[in-house]
């Protein structure tokens, strides 16, 4: 890796509407590893019962299944700074609530599983606007290195909250860990303040919101290209969210740890994913995309194997480091193939779509994990989810040449494949 490439890869931070953005993402994602990981733990706490914590899980990301199609049309409507905004005080606010009911002693399972309901709405609704929204703050050719810089950050918050939410819960209690994370949102409602908005390019705003969503599921399913990416994008979450889920549960059970120790796992899982998205710019440059995702989701399925056959901390530590390093180097190919395949107009509907996939199924998952493990023994449990990255890799070698178009120094314009989606963009005409 030459200077010059390391210059180019993380030059970036010298656009300063990238670095507030970036800077905020940061500060709020810190904030929701925090919350995810206490929270887990005080279920558990609770009821004893991973199953629940699958449910924890389910209700933290089941709405934005539901919902990220209409936040991905309120994405193309309106100022996607003002949606950010909002949604983020309804996230302080409900935080907050979280946080007083702790600490006066009244917060049980189902009281915590429905304000983790409220906190995912609100995730859905913002997290196509700030997808959506970076594409206009880089040059269209940044647009995937600034997508995995970006992804690092969310990584780099795994690991900070992760650690963090292990720190507090042995020196302190979860009242304080909620406490901060009810501050983390304030930074993107800074970062969105901070944008200058003349370096924000105006977007195609529709007049009505009708049939927006319509629109959007056309044009995914009409186009190999991006349809193949969003399959793929769905396969890439099972062995993480199930890690994830079952990671209190291994550490109690089967490591013979404290709950807290999940944190710890979490934690190793992060470092992985951060070094992967570290190693990005390198790997970018010497494997084409389409290999690329099939080795890392081939270290997905051998991390996972690796998870579930330890029989101590250190080894499952180690393990998971290679589901995060797989993880972390397909999400941002197949998250850049989807912008610069997406027109402007129509970008927050199709990253909407990508939400519902990346985010909206883990629930879907998590809940499946928890179930699985609650009837079958917790190693089988994982074994069955190293099937997921392996029916990956036979996907992205068969849509190989869809994944190779989005490499930015093959097409630095607009990929082919776009112009063929145009037959999906033009509106409908009138008799």
């Amino acid at each position: 890796m030459t200077a010059a490439t390391v210059g180019t890869r993380w030059g970036i931070f010298a656009n300063r509407d990238f670095r507030i953005y970036w800077s905020g993402g940061f500060v709020s994602n810190i904030g929701t590893w925090l919350q995810n990981v206490t929270a887990s733990v005080l279920v558990l706490t609770l009821t004893h019962s991973p199953l629940m914590v699958g449910v924890l899980n389910f209700a933290t990301f089941a709405p934005i299944f539901a919902l990220s199609m209409f936040g991905g049309m309120l994405s193309d409507r309106f100022d996607r700074r003002q949606v950010i905004v909002y949604t983020q005080l309804f996230s302080l606010a409900v935080a907050a609530v979280i946080t007083v009911l702790t600490g006066i002693g009244v917060i049980n399972a189902p009281i915590l599983i429905a304000l983790a309901t409220l906190l995912g709405c609100s995730y859905a609704l913002a997290k196509p606007a700030l997808s959506a929204l970076l594409p206009s703050l880089v040059e269209r050719s940044e647009i995937a290195n600034a997508t995995a810089i970006n992804t690092l950050q969310f990584n780099l918050g795994q690991v900070v909250g992760s650690a963090l939410s292990a720190l507090l819960l042995a020196f302190s209690t979860p009242t304080f860990a909620f406490g901060v994370n009810t501050l983390s949102f304030t930074g993107p409602i800074v970062a969105m303040y901070l944008l200058r908005r003349s370096k924000l390019r105006e977007t195609k705003r529709r007049t009505s919101l009708r049939g927006s969503g319509r629109e959007g599921i056309v044009l995914a399913l009409g186009s190999p290209a991006i349809l193949a990416l969003l399959i793929a994008v769905a396969l890439s979450n099972a062995s993480v969210e199930a890690l994830r889920t079952l990671a209190p549960e291994l550490a109690d059970k089967t490591l013979n740890l404290t709950p807290n120790s999940a944190g710890l796992i979490v934690t190793s899982y992060s470092i992985g994913a951060t070094t992967g998205l570290v190693l990005f710019g390198v790997l970018s440059t010497r494997i084409r995309p389409g290999p690329m995702l099939a080795i890392a989701f081939g270290l997905q399925a051998a991390g996972v194997a690796g998870v579930a056959l330890s029989s101590s901390l250190l080894p499952a530590g180690i393990l998971a480091a290679p589901i995060g390093f797989g993880f972390a180097i397909n999400i941002p190919l197949l998250t850049a193939g989807l912008q610069l395949l997406s027109p402007e107009e129509f970008r927050g509907r199709v990253m909407s779509m990508f939400s519902m996939i990346h985010l909206g199924l883990r629930p879907i998952f998590s809940l499946a994990a928890g179930a699985m493990a609650t009837v079958l023994n917790l190693r089988l449990t994982l074994g069955l989810f190293v099937i997921f990255p392996l029916v990956a890799i036979t996907l992205t070698a068969r849509s190989g040449r869809f994944l190779d178009s989005t490499r930015a120094d093959d097409a630095p314009g607009i990929p082919a494949s776009t112009e063929d989606n145009a037959t999906y963009l033009q509106p409908e005409k009138k008799a």
